[in-house]
C-alpha cells in the first residue's frame, strides 16, 4: 500500500499538471508528453510517454512506458506497460481516470491485464485507487485503496488462486519448510489500515487443500476449510486472533489423524507479544465433533528452541472411540493394537512448565475398550486420576474401578482401586486390593514401583492367591486341561538392578498338592535373554489328576518331587537336579496302566522290550499293574541328562518303576545318559501325538 501511495504522489501532480495546461489551450488536440526516466524512492520509469486526448467528446488519458522497476524484493520489472483512461475529469483541482485500462508484460511471457480507476485531490492529498481482474497464480485479485491525511487503507479479495503458483511467487517472503509442497486453490480477503493503529483483517477459503512433507508425516488431502483473523499493533504490542475451520477431508499431522469429514473441526486462538517478549496465548479453543472439546492458556518464549514457560489445558470431553482413531490408530496400526474398539468419555486438566508436564487431572466416564488380538478388554470403567511430576507437593489418591476386565484369556468382574502416582512413581492403597479372576481372585498386599521406565526402575509387590479353577485357567491359556484349583501365596517380591528376587517362598496349590518354590531369581525379566534360578519342591500330588491330564497313560497314588539347582536361559532349562518319587508313607492305590509303562520304560532306553512283553504272553491281559514306588531322576548339564531311578537294579540298571503282587511287572532303565533337546522333543511330540516315547 505503501509503495502504490508514494508512487501516485509523484506522478500524479505530473499529470495534473498536464491537463491543466491543456485547458488553459482549447485549441489543442492533442497533448504529449515524453519522459526519459523518472525516479522516486520506490519505483524507476523509463521510455514514458503520456497522451491526453483532447479531441473526444470526454478527455481521454494513454500513458505508455518501456519499464517500471519497483524497488522492493521479489516484485518484478513491468515491460510495454500501457495504461488508458477512456474518461479523465480534468475539473479543478481534482484529477480523476474512469474507466481505465492497464496492460504490462511481467517476465516472458507472461501478461498483466487489469481494469482500473481512481482520482487524486491534490488540496486534500486524498488519493483513491481500484482495480479488478488482476491476475495472480492462475486467478484474479481486486484491489481497493484510499489515502487521506496520512490515513490509508487497503482492501483485496482474491479467487481462484493456485496455491502452488503462490507459493513460488511469495518466496521473497515467505517461504515453506524444505521439501514441503503445497497444491490447491484458495479464495481470500484481506484489509489492512494504519487509523487509528495499523491493523489488518483477513479470511480465506478452500475447498481443495493438499499438502505433504518428504517423509510423508505430515500430508492433507482434498481438504475443505476457511481461516479467519485479525491483526493489529497497538505501540509495541501486536495482538492476533485466528479461526480456523476444517469441514471435509483427511490430515495428517505426526501420529495425529484428523478425518475433518466425518469429525469437523473449529479452533479459536487469541495472542498477543509486548515488543520482543514472550507470546501469549490468552485463549486457545479447540473443538472437534465427536472427538474433543478443551481450552487452554499460556506463554510461549520464541527462538531456535521455543519454550513453553507456563500453560494449562482443560479437557472438557473426550470422546472414544472419536478419540482414538485421531490421536492413537494410526500410530498403532501397524502393531498388535491396531484393532483395538473404544467407547466412552474422559475430560481433565493438565499444567504444563518450561515444555514438561508438571500436573494431570483426569476422569473416565463408562470407559471401554476391547483389543482382540491380545484378548485385552476393559468394560465400565470410572475413575478419578491425579498425577503430579513432583513428591513436594499434595497428590489426591486415585480411584480407578471397572465392572469387567480380561487379558490373554483370563477375565474377572468388578474391582476398584486406590492408589498415589507421581513422577514415574506407583503406590496401591487402601490395604488389599482384590481383583477377581475366573471364580477366584488375586488379593494384592503390596504394589510398589518407583522410576518406571527407566532403567534402574524397583518394585514390590506380594499377594494371595484365592481358589481359581484349573479347568478354566487351562482353557484361557490353551494348556492341557487339569482338574481342581489353583490358590497360594507370592511372597514379597522386589525388582531391583534389572533382577526380581522373591523375598520367601512362592507356595501354589494344584493337583492336590503344594508346589513351593524357593531361592527364586530372575534376572533381566524384561530384556531379551531372562534367566530364572530357583529350588522347586513338589508335595503330595495326585498322579492321577497329573497323568490324566497330559495323556501319559493312567498312574494312581501320589509323589514328592524335587528339583534343586534349577536354571532357565530365555526360558529353556540348561541345568538342574530333578526327581520325581513317590511320597513316603502314601497309602493310596498304586496302580499303573499298559500306555503308562511303555511310556515310563521308553525314558530308560527299554521300551522296546516292554512293549513286546506287555503284547504277548500272560501280560497282554491285564491293563493295569500294582507297583510298590516309582522314581524318575534328570540331573542336567551341558544339554544331557543323567538318568536314576528308585534304586539299582540288577545287570547295572536302576529301577524306574518296582512292581507290586502278581502278574509283577518292574521297569527297569539301562540308559544312564540322554540327549536333553531330544528326550524334551520326544516327550513332547509323544504326548501330542499320544503315541509311544523312544529314547536313544
Amino acid at each position: 500500500m505503501k509503495l502504490l501511495l508514494q508512487t501516485a504522489r509523484y506522478v500524479v501532480p505530473g499529470l495534473v499538471f498536464s491537463c491543466l495546461a491543456a485547458g488553459s489551450a482549447s485549441a489543442v488536440e492533442r497533448l504529449v508528453l515524453t519522459v526519459g526516466r523518472v525516479s522516486s524512492p520506490v519505483a524507476t520509469l523509463t521510455g514514458g510517454q503520456v497522451t491526453l486526448r483532447l479531441d473526444t467528446p470526454a478527455p481521454a488519458l494513454d500513458v505508455r512506458a518501456g519499464t517500471l522497476t519497483l524497488r522492493q524484493p521479489g516484485l518484478t520489472t513491468l515491460r510495454r506497460l500501457e495504461l488508458t483512461c477512456a474518461r479523465v475529469d480534468l475539473g479543478k483541482p481534482r484529477f480523476s481516470c474512469d474507466g481505465g485500462r492497464l496492460s504490462a508484460r511481467a517476465g516472458s511471457p507472461a501478461a498483466i491485464q487489469a481494469t482500473l480507476s481512481g482520482d487524486y485531490d491534490p488540496v486534500s492529498q486524498t488519493v483513491r485507487f481500484s482495480a479488478s481482474r488482476v491476475p495472480l497464480a492462475r486467478g484474479t485479485v481486486q484491489l481497493r485503496a484510499v489515502s487521506h491525511a496520512g490515513a490509508w487503507a487497503l482492501s483485496a479479495s482474491a479467487s481462484g488462486v493456485d496455491l502452488a503458483e503462490a507459493q513460488q511467487l511469495a518466496r521473497p517472503w515467505f517461504a515453506l519448510p524444505a521439501g514441503y509442497t503445497v497444491t490447491g486453490h484458495v479464495d481470500a480477503r484481506i484489509s489492512v489500515t494504519n487509523h487509528p493503529v495499523l491493523a489488518a483483517g483477513f479470511s480465506a477459503h478452500t475447498v481443495d487443500l493438499g499438502f505433504t512433507n518428504p517423509p510423508g508425516t505430515v500430508a492433507g488431502q482434498t481438504l475443505g476449510g476457511s481461516l479467519s483473523g485479525t491483526l493489529a499493533r497497538e505501540g509495541q504490542a501486536l495482538k492476533l486472533g485466528l479461526t480456523l475451520r476444517g469441514s471435509q477431508g483427511q490430515a495428517l499431522v505426526g501420529p495425529v489423524f484428523l478425518d475433518l469429514t466425518a469429525h469437523p473441526l473449529a479452533l479459536r486462538a487469541r495472542l498477543s507479544r509486548q515488543g520482543a517478549g514472550p507470546v501469549e496465548v490468552s485463549r486457545l479453543d479447540l473443538r472437534q465433533r465427536g472427538v474433543i472439546d478443551a481450552e487452554g492458556r499460556g506463554v510461549v518464549a520464541l527462538g531456535p528452541h521455543p519454550d513453553i514457560e507456563s500453560a494449562q489445558l482443560e479437557v472438557a470431553h473426550l470422546i472414544f472411540p472419536g478419540a482414538f482413531s485421531t490421536f492413537l490408530q494410526l500410530k498403532l496400526a501397524s502393531s498388535a493394537q491396531g484393532s483395538i474398539t473404544s467407547s466412552g468419555t474422559a475430560s481433565g486438566e493438565a499444567w504444563i512448565t518450561h515444555n514438561t508436564i508438571t500436573r494431570l487431572d483426569g476422569t473416565l466416564r463408562s470407559f471401554a475398550f476391547d483389543d482382540p488380538v491380545s484378548r485385552l478388554f476393559v468394560r465400565e470403567a470410572n475413575g478419578d486420576i491425579h498425577w503430579a511430576a513432583t513428591s513436594g507437593g499434595t497428590v489426591a489418591p486415585s480411584h480407578l474401578s471397572w465392572s469387567r476386565v480380561g487379558a490373554y484369556g483370563l477375565a474377572g468382574g468388578a474391582a476398584k482401586l486406590t492408589f498415589l502416582a507421581w513422577k514415574r512413581n506407583f503406590a496401591l492403597l487402601g490395604g488389599d486390593a482384590r481383583l477377581p479372576i475366573f471364580n477366584g481372585a488375586i488379593l494384592i498386599h503390596t504394589l510398589v514401583g518407583r522410576d518406571l521406565g527407566l532403567s534402574k526402575a524397583t518394585f514390590d509387590f506380594d499377594a494371595d492367591l484365592t481358589p481359581i479353577s484349573m479347568p478354566r485357567l487351562c482353557r484361557a491359556f490353551h494348556w492341557p486341561i487339569m482338574n481342581g484349583q489353583l490358590s497360594g501365596r507370592i511372597p514379597l517380591v522386589h525388582y531391583r538392578h534389572h533382577e526380581l528376587i522373591f523375598d520367601g517362598n512362592l507356595v501354589a496349590r494344584i493337583f492336590n498338592g503344594i508346589i513351593t518354590g524357593r531361592h527364586i531369581r530372575l534376572e533381566n525379566p524384561l530384556g531379551q535373554w531372562p534367566q530364572l534360578s530357583a529350588d522347586v519342591t513338589a508335595r503330595g500330588l495326585d498322579l492321577d489328576l497329573v497323568t490324566h491330564t497330559f495323556a501319559f497313560g493312567s498312574i494312581t497314588g501320589r509323589v514328592d518331587a524335587d528339583i534343586t539347582g534349577l536354571k532357565l536361559f530365555d526360558w529353556s532349562p540348561v541345568a538342574f537336579d530333578a526327581r520325581v518319587y513317590t511320597m513316603p508313607g502314601d497309602r493310596s492305590a498304586h496302580r499303573i496302566s499298559q500306555k503308562a509303562v511303555t511310556r515310563i520304560a521308553a525314558l530308560g532306553g527299554g521300551g522296546g522290550a516292554v512293549t513286546a512283553a506287555l503284547e504277548s504272553g500272560v501280560l497282554q491281559f491285564f491293563h493295569t499293574f500294582h507297583y510298590r514306588r516309582l522314581a524318575i531322576g534328570c540331573r542336567l548339564r551341558n544339554q544331557v541328562c543323567q538318568m536314576s531311578g528308585a534304586g539299582a537294579a540288577p545287570d547295572g540298571g536302576y529301577y524306574l518303576v518296582q512292581g507290586a503282587w502278581l502278574p509283577r511287572l518292574d521297569i527297569i532303565g539301562n540308559v544312564r545318559q540322554v540327549d536333553w533337546p531330544r528326550l524334551l522333543s520326544q516327550i513332547t511330540q509323544g504326548i501330542e501325538a499320544q503315541g509311544g516315547i523312544q529314547v536313544r
